[in-house]
């Protein structure tokens, strides 16, 4: 049986509590029409801003245990906080979010809970995407980003320009999180030159 690891509590070890289910319910789209009077169908706005942005996407759980300490354990230790949230039959990903128990109920020797996670949009990998080259003419750099934009840590030693949809920046030795370098779901292109090596790192992550 799957469970789940809840910030530092992992839902069977710590509370020998079993998973009914994790049901996602992905994120609803932002949307923004603008009626037009007197007229037909209305104005889609919802990419204005520079693409499609969501709302929070959730996860309830239902939990069974076996004792009422345990019972009480897990919602003392767990409701209302904000943490990392893993299931185990995506061992891959991870969510994060904020844990709120929303009801319990007693069958025969065993106690039932309820559990709702109001999660972030995107589901992140664990592990990190690194890229690194070591520059001495120019070239380009291909990545590939998942659905969640994803702002690049670039590391570089040297002196270094990366151009990036068509703006440009002179990078000289140190760590940079340039907001305008933010990668885009698909591939992205950087160009860079100079003399030296950069590393690149970025965490994709997945609609929910």
């Amino acid at each position: 049986m799957h469970g789940a690891v809840l910030g530092s509590k992992h839902s069977r070890e710590d509370y020998n509590a079993v998973m009914n289910y994790a049901r996602i319910t992905p994120p609803s789209v932002k949307e923004n029409y603008v009626d037009i009077a007197g007229g037909d169908s209305s104005i889609d706005l919802t990419e204005a801003v520079g693409g499609v942005v969501f709302e929070d996407g959730k996860i309830s759980f239902k939990f069974t245990l076996f004792c009422e300490k345990d019972k009480d354990r897990m919602k003392n230790d767990l409701h209302g906080k904000r943490l990392k949230i893993t299931l185990e039959r995506e061992p891959d990903f991870y969510y994060e979010g904020r844990l709120s128990f929303t009801g319990e109920s007693m069958l025969g020797t065993l106690y039932e809970l309820n559990l709702d996670a109001r999660v972030k949009p995107y589901k992140m990998e664990n592990q990190i995407t690194i890229h690194e080259e070591e520059i001495n003419a120019p070239k380009d750099i291909l990545l590939i980003n998942e659905r969640m934009p994803a702002m690049l840590t670039i590391t570089a030693r040297g002196n270094i320009k990366v151009t990036y949809e068509g703006n440009s920046y002179e990078l000289k030795t140190g760590i940079y999180e340039i907001p305008e370098i933010t990668l885009r779901d698909g591939l992205n292109r950087l160009h860079v030159s100079g003399d030296g090596s950069v590393r690149l790192e970025y965490r994709k992550g997945r609609i929910i």
